[in-house]
């Protein structure tokens, strides 16, 4: 995950549902520098996971056993909340465990993002990403807590209906709140996977920035031009062309555009030394879209196929509830846990997206500004550029542990899955409504 002053936020609220037991090491001016295990965040999360998983699998034992079970009523009621429950447990378990055991790669993809911002730094707009952290969080926190408040509501509700003088059935509701408990979990895993995501197409896209201002004449040929960034003096303007072009990685820039907007004009030498440093920052971004595969795949996997059944699930209850004289309370909960399913779904598709889409603009910049340079030095950068880009083209995708691409064609294959089953679903429930009028014939 990335751990930086935009994301502090998400980085401690992550912490406190198990998913990041890490240290922060700050030097003496407050930036971060490292990160290590914290011992007792590591026992704080073995704990809290291993108890919720414990508590979650005796809530349906205790529902099943019980003499009046609320969810276990029947032998496809049984199947159904075991399955549901079991992929969620896996789920929010295999995202603790990236936590567990990514510290490494943690480090080393934190550190390409630190160096890629030693070198574009005034390119990225930390404010916004700050905004959008905080946003994400809120809706996110927000949207769950009320799906889950009208779920136990609902099941409330129906234990009730079950409850005898002798049997309180509201207990077995209680026994399954952990699950709820790993809801949080799951959405807060998703919210560190979009940021840190959001966080390599912020980079990318900075990249682009300082392509089109330190070789204007491709921006002319662009769609939609990356806008110029102003910067307030324009006798620094100079200094920040030199800084830029300075091949050590601390180095401080600032953005090559004249207070009037006009891109100016960079030596051959300098555009040359700055295209030097951007192939290597290009390269080093796909190997942070790796590292994030590497680190959180398996869980990503195990959260594709959870949206998945629950998708299926969801939306089947919601028919039937549209088709009959359902619960107006039950039909809007399924509709919230809907909209909370497909959530999860674009928080993983959309942010892998938006990387291959400014991965792919750089190659249509390059391509640009290859077709209009007459410097042979700097021609022979961008080949070099170019041939990169081009052998590493699949680079940039986002891998589910090796199983699939995640980008945005998934989606119409996800939802296609989907009506498939739900026309499978809606099939069986006629032939089991049908069968007892044909028997009284």
């Amino acid at each position: 995950m990335e751990i930086s002053k935009t994301t502090t936020t998400t980085f401690y609220v992550s912490r406190l549902f198990g998913l990041s037991p890490y240290q922060i090491i700050r030097n003496a001016k407050g930036h971060i520098v490292d990160y290590t295990e914290s011992k007792g965040w590591l026992l704080y999360t073995i704990l809290i996971i291993a108890t919720a998983d414990i508590l979650t699998f005796y809530g349906i034992y205790y529902d099943v056993t019980s003499k009046r079970p609320v969810r276990m009523k029947s032998s496809t009621s049984r199947v159904v909340t075991c399955v549901d429950i079991a992929i969620i447990v896996g789920a929010s378990s295999s995202g603790v465990l990236c936590g567990l055991f990514g510290l490494n790669r943690t480090k080393k993809f934190n550190q390409i993002l630190r160096e890629t911002d030693d070198y574009i730094s005034n390119y990225t707009e930390r404010m916004k990403k700050k905004r959008r952290e905080v946003t994400l969080l809120l809706v996110i926190i927000i949207g769950i807590t009320i799906t889950v408040v009208l779920d136990i509501i609902v099941w409330l509700r129906i234990a009730d209906k079950l409850a005898t003088k002798k049997t309180d059935t509201r207990r077995n509701v209680y026994h399954f709140l952990t699950i709820y408990a790993l809801y949080y979990v799951l959405m807060v895993f998703h919210v560190v996977f979009t940021q840190s995501t959001l966080g390599i197409a912020d980079r990318f896209q900075s990249l682009n920035k300082v392509l089109l201002n330190v070789f204007p004449e491709s921006a002319k040929h662009l769609t939609q031009p990356i806008r110029i960034i102003k910067v307030p003096p324009l006798r620094k303007v100079n200094q920040a062309v030199d800084d830029l072009g300075n091949k050590t990685k601390n180095v401080a820039t600032a953005a090559i555009t004249a207070h009037i907007q006009i891109v100016t004009q960079v030596t051959p030498i300098k555009a040359a030394e700055i295209l030097e440093h951007l192939i290597d920052i290009h390269s080093s971004l796909g190997q942070a879209v790796n590292i994030m595969s590497a680190i959180y795949g398996i869980a990503i996997l195990m959260s594709l196929i959870s949206c998945l059944l629950h998708v299926v699930a969801t939306a089947y209850f919601l028919l039937l509830e549209f088709l009959g004289e359902g619960d107006g309370l039950f039909t809007t909960t399924q509709f919230f846990w809907l909209i909370v399913h497909n959530t999860r779904l674009l928080m993983v598709v959309e942010p892998c997206h938006r990387i291959l889409t400014e991965a792919m603009r750089t190659t249509k910049v390059v391509c640009d500004i290859q077709r209009y340079c007459k410097n042979p030095s700097i021609k022979e950068k961008l080949e070099v550029f170019w041939g990169q880009l081009v052998v590493q083209k699949s680079y940039f995708t986002f891998s589910a542990f090796g199983m699939c691409k995640i980008d945005r064609e998934i989606i119409t294959s996800f939802y296609g899955t989907i009506a498939t089953y739900l026309v499978i679903l809606i099939q069986f429930q006629r032939s089991d409504t049908s069968t007892p009028s044909s028997d009284a014939d």
